[in-house]
């Protein structure tokens, strides 16, 4: 085995030609761009909350998941931002009124979602700044994206939080409790097709993807 450090990080390269970054050796900033460019594709939740003087937020992340059918549940992972430590305004809105609502980002949305994700000031409008519009939801206070085909409402299960410095995580889960589509997304089965949805996804760095590229698999058994 040999040493070596690149770009900040702290390697061990083995005899079988695999590179080992020792996460505690290097900067949490170079272990976040590697896993950011290997945990591929990432689909985007454009999250909406509001405040608790019931002013809107809306913000894209790219650490989002399902992680429970029954009950249904949703969950995405704001970070501390990177250059300060201070929360997102997503983490304190979701925390404080126990509501959010997921849009899906389509290929249509990707410039207007990305300009959503701009350090705007706490109490500034993002689907104005990135001209989207806000409508009613029917179970939280949150808004839905109308140009969106996809909106799901949800209710915070619970908040866990990673560390609290500078690019440090938490995991808000929510419960469905409405899901809007388009009818125009499903096929003759009934089945969301992705390409009628054309949702996009995130790579490493600046790149993104998009998913109506699909080859199919039968499971076993």
């Amino acid at each position: 085995m040999s040493e070596n450090s690149v770009a900040g990080e702290s390697q061990t390269t083995t005899s079988q030609g695999t590179i080992e970054i020792d996460s505690a050796a290097t900067p949490w900033q170079e272990i976040y761009r590697r896993l950011v460019e290997v945990v591929v594709p990432r689909p985007i939740a454009l999250v909406s909350t509001v405040d608790e003087e019931g002013r809107s937020n809306l913000a894209p992340f790219s650490f989002f998941t399902v992680v429970s059918s029954n009950p249904p549940c949703l969950a995405f992972a704001p970070q501390r931002s990177g250059r300060t430590g201070e929360l997102k305004d997503t983490l304190l809105n979701a925390r404080a009124t126990g509501e959010f609502v997921v849009a899906v980002v389509t290929e249509e949305l990707a410039a207007r979602v990305n300009s959503a994700s701009a350090s705007l000031p706490r109490g500034t409008s993002e689907f104005e700044h990135a001209g989207l519009t806000p409508a009613r939801a029917k179970h939280v206070k949150a808004p839905l994206v109308a140009e969106s085909p996809v909106n799901i409402e949800c209710r915070v299960v619970e908040v866990r939080t990673y560390g609290d410095g500078p690019g440090a995580g938490s995991l808000v889960v929510g419960e469905v409790m409405a899901v809007h589509l388009l009818r125009e997304l499903l096929d003759e089965g009934g089945h969301v097709t992705a390409e009628h949805l054309r949702a996009v996804g995130r790579m490493g760095g600046d790149l993104w993807v998009r998913t109506r590229e699909t080859f199919g698999l039968p499971r076993p058994g």
